[in-house]
């Protein structure tokens, strides 16, 4: 029987209290802070006094404003175990307020926050941000909201009752998403959706108490916070965590410990993998034994053929092979996952891919296979996004998906959350079952899920559907001053008529006139050479140029509103600005 994550918790507190399951390392990749089950259950418990002693009533939502630490997973569960629904975001910079807080406030407006919980040491850093800022004009403010600190509470006077949801389709916790398409919405996860989520990881991943997860990938983020700290709240791990900031700056910390533990499971990003070749020796990894990884996890943005190659040639002395080798692909409004366990590449036929049509040919372009649909009574179609016909085989279409899985619907927007989340099958097809619109384009192949971009995304020029990811992919390797994740493609409505524009970061902050000639020509070349296509613009830039997520995803839309608006041309970081002349300009 489906159980919720706090009757998982309360047996794993009643039968192996002191079994160590969270680790937090600190920057050098030692042992920093250490939770037991009980101590976990103990803090848990102080949250939940704090909160009722705060005025939170069941229902009420707290904004989690926390750095990277065991103090946001202290938090979160002493929410649910208040039935108090936490909202986890990305922690605005206190100094750097015109960057970060817009995001904030818009998700504390949208939750109705009944106050947000932190740490001592960010909510000191929050007033002494907001005191060094006062003397300018322009920098917002913060919104008016109680802050409650958690890390130092005392115990509660006596026995703490935990809250129990009556249902299981009760909202347990909002998950923003990312917005790389659209400002951040919130996800009603509920308990019925987390349960069945980590039902279902436990069989896909063979997680349990023996196996020992490393992961850096961020609290906030879905991957983070269901796939890993809520997965082992519910006892199907061990679990060794690092900061995002600590892999970003040396990804070597990440295979330290992976290697010291004996990790059997980790997760990434595919630029994660990227990263770890360029910025980890030889000498490094030589020392590294990772025989005992059997699952290495891609997901959270498309799979690169050359990433991976380099990454398993480089890393082929550590013990690590390909069979660990683990791509999935799903959604926050799917409770994270919808297929696992990747095991194809296809090479497809460019053209006939332009066209929505699946052909595979020697020369084309590569896609990894996402894994099958394995999660009980899910059920996945590929549907024609303006007709509502489900698609042929060969087709490409926007994948559709219903299970228990499915979340609730979007906070606050009712009208948007019945679009999406219970979408209907056209006519004589319908099926009775209201399906999630993910907005991705993808098909299946021998009962496997490929996905091939975003349908906000895509870019359709003269007739042409062009996958952005296709371009970049193409783009970010044709000048060695193009600064890795530095190109976001997107299309833009020119006079009338939808025109390629690309975003381009440079390495060096100031390169010279004649670098950043031959940075622009290149792009130019390698588009029209592999697309028959011209730009009509190509912006150079700094680092930041190209907008992206909390989570490191391109957000095209911002992109391009930012060329259309103008606000780019007057940006800091825009180095130039080169437009064509024609569309049709053959560099």
């Amino acid at each position: 029987m489906t159980e919720s994550i706090l009757s998982s918790f309360r047996r794993l507190r009643e039968t192996t209290p002191q079994r160590r399951i969270f680790t937090y390392v600190d920057d050098i990749g030692d042992d920093q802070d250490v939770l037991t089950v009980e101590q976990l259950g103990q803090a848990a418990d102080r949250v939940v006094a704090a909160l009722r002693a705060w005025g939170f009533a069941p229902g009420d939502r707290a904004i989690l404003v926390y750095p990277p630490s065991l103090d946001f997973i202290e938090a979160f569960l002493g929410c649910l175990a208040a039935g108090v629904i936490p909202v986890p975001v990305y922690p605005p910079n206190p100094f750097k307020l015109k960057k970060d807080l817009a995001g904030f406030a818009s998700i504390t407006a949208d939750a109705g926050a009944r106050g947000a919980l932190t740490t001592t040491g960010y909510d000191r850093s929050r007033s002494v941000g907001a005191v060094t800022t006062l003397i300018s004009k322009d920098t917002p403010r913060w919104p008016a909201l109680p802050w409650h600190r958690t890390d130092r509470l005392r115990d509660p006077a006596g026995p703490v009752v935990w809250h129990e949801p009556a249902r299981l389709d009760q909202p347990a916790f909002l998950q923003y998403t990312s917005g790389s398409t659209a400002t951040p919405r919130g996800v009603i996860i509920s308990h019925g959706n987390l349960a069945h989520e980590l039902a279902a990881n436990a069989t896909d991943l063979g997680l349990g108490p023996h196996v020992r997860g490393v992961f850096w990938v961020p609290q906030y983020h879905d991957l983070g916070l269901i796939s890993v700290i809520l997965s082992t709240i519910a006892g199907n791990a061990q679990t060794t965590l690092m900061s995002p900031l600590t892999f970003l700056q040396n990804p070597a910390v990440w295979f330290d410990v992976m290697a010291r533990v004996r990790a059997t499971h980790t997760a990434a990003p595919n630029f994660a993998y990227e990263l770890a070749v360029r910025r980890t020796t030889p000498e490094q990894r030589a020392r590294w034994d990772l025989r005992s990884l059997r699952t290495v996890m891609s997901a959270a943005e498309p799979i690169r053929q050359s990433t991976m190659d380099s990454f398993f040639a480089a890393f082929a002395g550590t013990g690590l092979t390909r069979d660990a080798f683990f791509p999935a692909y799903g959604l926050a409004e799917h409770t994270v996952s919808v297929s696992m366990g990747g095991s194809s590449v296809l090479r497809l036929d460019t053209a006939a891919l332009e066209s929505g049509r699946v052909v595979e040919s020697s020369d084309g372009v590569s896609i990894f296979g996402c894994g099958r649909v394995t999660k009980p009574a899910a059920v996945v179609r590929i549907v024609d996004p303006a007709s509502r016909i489900p698609c042929e085989p060969g087709e490409v279409g926007e994948v559709w998906v219903d299970s228990p899985t499915k979340g609730l619907g979007y906070w606050g927007m009712a009208e948007q959350s019945y679009e999406t989340f219970q979408a209907r099958l056209a006519g004589g097809y319908d099926d009775g079952r209201g399906y999630l619109r993910t907005g991705d384009l993808g098909f299946f192949h021998d009962s496997e899920l490929f996905i091939t971009g975003r349908s906000k995304d895509m870019i359709i020029v003269r007739g042409r559907n062009l996958y952005p990811v296709d371009i970049e992919d193409s783009v970010r390797d044709c000048h060695p001053l193009i600064r890795p994740g530095g190109v976001a493609a997107f299309g833009a409505d020119i006079e009338g008529s939808e025109q390629l524009v690309l975003f381009v970061e440079a390495r060096r902050d100031r390169p010279s006139a004649a670098e950043a000639d031959e940075i622009v020509q290149a792009v130019r070349r390698r588009v029209y050479a592999e697309f028959q296509l011209g730009c009509h613009a190509v912006v150079l830039g700094r680092a930041g140029t190209v907008r992206k997520t909390t989570s490191g995803k391109v957000r095209r839309l911002a992109c391009r509103q930012a060329y259309l608006s103008g606000e780019v041309a007057g940006a800091p970081t825009t180095i130039r600005v080169a437009r064509s002349a024609s569309p049709l300009e053959v560099p």
